[in-house]
């Protein structure tokens, strides 16, 4: 039984990493850049963790990043390394966006993975769409997204 209720518990969540923002649990799809629009963010917000929770096994490689297209713009810039999702992904693997741009999400087989492991302490972005890119249709995540607002009015959501 934990020591606190669930809204004292979110609030020293909310302290330590930012606001978070929760997709459900989906199949991951075979898209090329700029990539399955995520999460949109609006005015200047710091992304300090993006965490990723194997829900259904991939059974084969899967080579992803997280790409940012900012608003209005044919632009877009890489927020992740490319990493093989496949390697650690069995029910319960984790993958974590480790606090710094172009590193590889990083990943864990099961139970456990580092966060903010690299220098830096998360990525700006403004106004814009965060997407996934990936090569193959290979496992089922569920993403959860931590934030800081910048100015006054900025946040994040998901894009169903």
């Amino acid at each position: 039984m934990p020591y606190y209720n669930q809204s004292t518990r979110q609030v020293i969540t909310d302290m330590g990493l930012g606001l978070r923002v929760d997709r459900d649990a989906e199949q991951l799809s075979i898209v090329a850049a700029p990539g399955d629009p995520f999460f949109d963010v609006h005015g200047l917000c710091l992304i300090t963790a993006l965490i990723g929770v194997c829900t259904v096994s991939a059974g084969g490689g899967n080579n992803v990043f997280f790409r940012f297209n900012p608003d209005g713009t044919a632009a877009t810039g890489d927020m992740t390394a490319t990493a093989d999702l496949g390697t650690a992904a069995v029910d319960g693997g984790i993958h974590v966006l480790v606090g710094a741009a172009n590193v590889a999400l990083s990943a864990a087989s099961i139970g456990s993975s580092p966060i903010g492991a690299s220098a830096g302490k998360g990525i700006v972005c403004y106004e814009g769409v965060i997407g996934l890119v990936a090569d193959a249709a290979l496992g089922t995540y569920k993403w959860r997204l931590f934030y800081l607002p910048l100015e006054d009015g900025a946040y994040v959501e998901v894009i169903p």
